[in-house]
């Protein structure tokens, strides 16, 4: 659609309203419509013109970046919100633009709406959303805009819900603090347009083909594409690399081409990852480079069994900790994000459903915190760990592909993680003479190589916990196994070590 097409038809109305989406929802997000512009430099004009006579600075950045990529539409169909993040709002993000792109169908790269997101990187510069940047060399706000293609086969209009979905990632965001990176995994457990059928039902984020980063007023704004795929697709984000399997989705022509156009329609995974998914498994001649994912979880000290009922969560913790914790954590974790390639690659969680690729590289160098000091470790006699199904999904692959390998795996939630560690890692609190170290709400846990054959045929079945929504890549095909019903306890009493799995709602 070019500008003038843009302008003869009657956009769609409405205003994003996202306050009910949430990573955990129960139900597809949803969006009502009431007002949606169809110029971008009319819309809210009164609100802006309260603010600020001018388009902010941010804004007309970001504007311009896209402008030198769609020359020929200024005025480009546009969501916005009605009460901003700054008043009050909740939804983080100012204006989410849709653009009309043609694609290269010689490229099998199908026409497509580009959705651009405005409010992650700082549009203002007054500190209303984001600290006042210090130099214009540095991220602005949080250093990138979202943006996704979704291909125009059945849609004349853009519809609204990749606009929804980009409002629920930018919250996460804003909610957490943690960035997204290229070669992440999504998992989000909903068909992304609502369909009870559609078989892309998660996301992987990827550098946007075409927008190249940019470097406004308040800073620097790279751009990074969410790309809807399947649950075997996402498998093989989690085993193996995001970056390889984003290679594969872009090389089938039926997946949307090189620009990772998301086809909701599409019925099947790309083929370079069915090929593999039908190949036989062969035995970890390296760790496995997903080092860590975000899940729901609590842990408390072993306690002798001497009752059925469910474990009690850990005592509260005071706000003064928690915020200690947090902020310790995420020195670690950021630690590693300002280095590019996928070698250097670190991937963020995103909530209670994503995931970090290489999130804790580095035992040591987190160790250097505050509490690096034996005084603020607590050596535990043995360990009750309650994970949800799709965090203990990944615990063959923890097993197997990094504690086996002399690497380690993390589980990071709401306030606390957990790491799982090889007998002899060095510069790690707990050791094999003192296997459970908590560290305020980070606990460590060394897992000797007896403890790690016996748990590999113990939790082999787990790998099946996130299975009910990873639909077989045709209609006539059928999941060989159910996955194991839930809840479900595992003891070692020779370690005192025990982990329970649960339901999502029952960690809350």
């Amino acid at each position: 659609m070019s500008s003038s097409s843009a302008q003869g038809a009657a956009p769609p109305s409405g205003v994003v309203q996202s306050s009910a989406l949430s990573f955990v929802a129960t139900a597809q997000p949803t969006a009502t419509a009431d007002n949606v512009p169809g110029n971008s430099q009319e819309m809210d004009r009164e609100e802006m013109g309260q603010a600020d006579p001018l388009v902010p600075a941010g804004v007309a950045a970001l504007c311009e970046a896209c402008s030198r990529l769609y020359p020929d539409q200024p005025n480009p169909l546009q969501v916005t919100t009605r009460l901003k993040y700054w008043l009050g709002g909740h939804d983080p993000l100012d204006y989410i633009s849709m653009y009309w792109n043609p694609g290269k169908p010689e490229e099998h790269i199908l026409p497509h709406w580009h959705y651009v997101s405005f409010g992650l990187s700082d549009l203002h510069g007054d500190g209303r959303v984001h600290p006042r940047a210090t130099s214009r060399d540095l991220p602005s706000g949080y250093g990138f805009e979202l943006t996704m293609r979704l291909s125009a086969e059945a849609a004349a209009q853009p519809p609204l819900w990749p606009a929804a979905l980009l409002q629920a990632l930018a919250r996460y965001v804003f909610t957490t603090g943690n960035k997204l990176c290229a070669g992440d995994h999504i998992s989000w457990h909903r068909a992304l347009d609502g369909a009870a059928r559609a078989r892309l039902r998660h996301l992987l984020v990827a550098a946007e083909p075409q927008l190249a980063p940019a470097r406004g007023p308040y800073g620097t704004v790279t751009f990074l594409q969410v790309v809807g795929c399947t649950g075997r697709e996402l498998k093989a984000a989690q085993r193996g690399s995001g970056f390889e399997v984003l290679k594969l989705i872009g090389e089938d022509p039926n997946c949307g081409g090189s620009w990772l156009v998301t086809r909701v329609a599409r019925r099947s995974s790309a083929r370079g990852v069915r090929v593999r998914a039908a190949a036989a498994p062969a035995a970890p001649a390296a760790p496995a480079p997903l080092a860590g994912v975000s899940a729901r979880l609590r842990w408390q000290a072993w306690a002798p069994p001497v009752s059925e009922e469910q474990p009690s969560s850990p005592s509260h913790l005071p706000a003064s900790v928690e915020q200690q914790i947090k902020e310790t954590l995420q020195r670690g974790l950021t630690s590693m994000t300002d280095r590019s390639g996928p070698e250097g690659h670190m991937s963020t969680d995103s909530f209670e459903m994503s995931s970090m690729e290489r999130a804790l590289p580095q035992i040591p160098e987190l160790m250097q915190g505050s509490w690096r000091g034996e005084s603020d470790v607590e050596y535990l006699e043995g360990v009750h760990i309650v994970l949800n199904a799709e965090g203990a999904s990944l615990l063959p692959l923890a097993i197997n592909g990094r504690v086996s390998q002399g690497s380690h795996f993390t589980w990071r939630g709401c306030g606390c993680a957990l790491t799982l560690l090889p007998a002899a890692l060095p510069g790690a609190a707990a050791s094999p003479a003192r296997p459970y170290a908590a560290l305020q709400s980070w606990l460590q846990v060394v897992i000797p190589k007896d403890l790690a054959e016996d748990m590999s045929k113990q939790v082999s079945r787990f790998t099946k916990l996130a299975d009910s929504d990873s639909e077989p890549d045709s209609d006539d095909e059928t999941q060989a196994t159910e996955p194991p019903s839930l809840p479900i306890t595992l003891t070692w009493p020779k370690h005192k070590l025990k982990i329970t799995v649960v339901h999502d709602n029952e960690i809350l």
